[in-house]
């Protein structure tokens, strides 16, 4: 059963969505479609943290609203996990208290044992009735599951938090969870092509312009071929200079990641990118340092390898992971030492204003 109680002046609260699996609440500057897309994505049956996680990123990690966000498991027996930022706070009937004030991006643990858990935004207003709240959104600063809370006031003595200096009874540490392989669709590689030196198949009938001949001929005329195309001879086979006077050019598709700044970056090896990533730990792989003064990035922070015609894109267990956005389809977060393949086009936003996108380089090659 959710609960909350009704805000003395809704206009002005944060919003609160309750799900299947999720309880979600939200600061009240939240961009326009966020709320309708996060009720989306917790209601979907397989979703789990990284999904609500990944709409609230996807305009970037540098701006994100406060929140917090509470998974209850299918199984009794495991934990809750809750992610808080900035003013929000998760507090449980045990008198565990999560916040989010002291995080850059979020804060995010487990839970074991929770039989009541409230989401705040700050210490919460002073409201009205408290309503239950079945499956939707509503206007709300507070928003609480399982065993009541007392609405529009701090807990009452038996769950009040620690003294202001003293540890939180019960509070856990953050931990590592496992994010399930964002794989876009990708378009079918195409044929390779055959290498030099190997027999192929040619066509044996020559279609002839007869416009191109200095004399006209009869159908019975015989004729004559170069030296080049007769079988009962051996010529060397000239080059398109003999052919066409000049070598032509041939076209060459290469690949590239391009920064911030018009910085360049090919893609000829594995990339890896970071605040500080070491060559030492990275070997044959092209080191490429960008700039994070919030320390959004991680040290070392992806990993981008060439795979034909898509990329190879690996999160190095950086602690805020990487906006995957791709040309179409929806914004994913990928952290946890996840991989993904993802198409030309798509754009990769690591924290603190800094991405990379995927794109081709034009060049050619002369003789």
């Amino acid at each position: 059963m959710f609960r909350y109680p009704t805000p003395t002046l809704a206009a002005e609260a944060g919003y609160a969505i309750a799900g299947d699996r999720f309880a979600i609440l939200l600061g009240p500057s939240v961009a326009e479609g966020v709320i309708a897309r996060l009720w989306n994505a917790a209601a979907t049956e397989t979703a789990v943290l990284e999904d609500v996680l990944s709409v609230l990123v996807a305009g970037g990690i540098h701006d994100l609203p406060d929140f917090a966000v509470a998974e209850f498991p299918d199984d009794e027996t495991q934990p809750v996990r809750v992610a808080v930022r900035g003013a929000a706070i998760v507090e449980t009937s045990d008198r565990t208290r999560v916040s989010g004030a002291d995080a850059r991006t979020w804060i995010e643990t487990a839970l074991a044992g929770a039989v009541g858990i409230r989401l705040l935004l700050g210490t919460g207003r002073p409201g009205g009735d408290l309503l239950p709240l079945g499956l939707g959104a509503t206007r709300a600063d507070e928003l609480s599951w399982g065993r009541p809370f007392p609405a529009g006031r701090e807990p009452d003595a038996e769950v009040t938090p620690a003294a202001e200096g003293e540890e939180p009874p019960g509070t856990l540490a953050p931990v590592t969870v496992a994010v399930p392989t964002i794989v876009p669709p990708v378009a079918a590689a195409p044929p390779t092509p055959p290498i030099r030196g190997e027999e192929i198949d040619v066509l044996q009938t020559i279609s002839v312009d007869r416009s191109l001949f200095a004399r006209p001929f009869d159908d019975d005329d015989e004729l004559e071929l170069p030296d080049f195309l007769r079988e009962d001879e051996s010529h060397d086979v000239p080059d398109d200079r003999t052919l066409f006077g000049s070598r032509r050019s041939t076209p060459v598709r290469s690949y590239a990641l391009r920064l911030p700044g018009g910085r360049t970056v090919p893609l000829d090896r594995p990339v890896v990118l970071g605040r500080g990533p070491r060559a030492g730990k990275h070997p044959g792989a092209r080191i490429e340092q960008v700039s994070s003064p919030h320390k959004e990035i991680s040290g070392t922070h992806l990993e981008a390898t060439l795979d034909g015609e898509t990329l190879v894109v690996r999160d190095l267990d950086s602690t805020n992971g990487t906006i995957v956005r791709p040309p179409s389809g929806a914004a994913a977060l990928l952290r946890g030492g996840a991989a993904s393949r993802v198409p030309l086009g798509t754009e990769l936003d690591l924290g603190d204003g800094v991405t990379a996108v995927f794109d081709t380089l034009d060049s050619s090659t002369a003789g």
